[in-house]
């Protein structure tokens, strides 16, 4: 599973477990790949933010209506209300497929393989993984770890700011697990992650 990146814009596009060989471009994003098996495009990656005490849902999409064609994608910004705490879900899915294909199970069936990042920029938000591995299935390696796939959201200071969403692929590597507890927080500070980028975008956030 991987991203590739067109103009600085994002088509997504999904590789079985047995991993794709990769190179990076000098923005450090995948670029080429080694396609010798099923691939599957993520066209729409949907963030629904809903309020925990009720109300309105905020609906904010990354979407690429022609794939890996020549319209570039784009996202929706995300806007929300200072000292209000969402449940944030996040969904995937390829569209340019009829029927559409739901890749958020997919992900929820792999979830031990698994991880969404979630980080704004200006840290405007306080965020705590609502969901762990056993909700999707049997934990059989490792610890119960985070999927990411939701999300408890706090909406602090009022400002703007840059939401970075990340989903990775952490197969194990040589018999050894990739995916291990504290990830979020390496990510969070900026470190190198094990395996393989799935999806890297970046929605504009303002919190009023």
């Amino acid at each position: 599973m991987h991203i590739k990146k067109a103009l600085g814009v994002c088509f997504v596009t999904i590789c079985a477990a047995t991993g794709c060989a990769m190179s990076e471009d000098e923005h450090g994003h995948d670029d080429d790949h080694d396609h010798d098996h099923e691939t599957e495009v993520i066209s729409r990656v949907e963030l629904i933010f809903t309020p925990s005490d009720g109300g309105t849902a905020v609906v904010a999409a990354f979407s690429d209506p022609d794939g890996d064609g020549g319209m570039s994608g784009s996202s929706e910004p995300i806007e929300l209300s200072a000292g209000t705490e969402y449940t944030l879900t996040i969904t995937l899915s390829n569209d340019l497929a009829d029927p559409a294909v739901d890749i958020t199970e997919e992900i929820a069936e792999e979830a031990e393989e698994h991880q969404v990042f979630i980080v704004d920029d200006a840290m405007l938000l306080t965020t705590a993984y609502a969901d762990v591995e056993s909700d999707y299935g049997t934990n059989a390696v490792n610890e119960d770890l985070p999927v990411g796939l939701a999300h408890t959201v706090t909406a602090g200071t009022a400002g703007t700011s840059k939401f970075r969403v990340m989903l990775r692929h952490l197969p194990e590597l040589n018999g050894t697990p990739q995916k291990t507890a504290g990830l979020e927080d390496d990510f969070a500070a900026g470190e190198a992650l094990p395996g393989d980028v799935d999806v890297d975008l970046t929605f504009d956030l303002t919190v009023i």
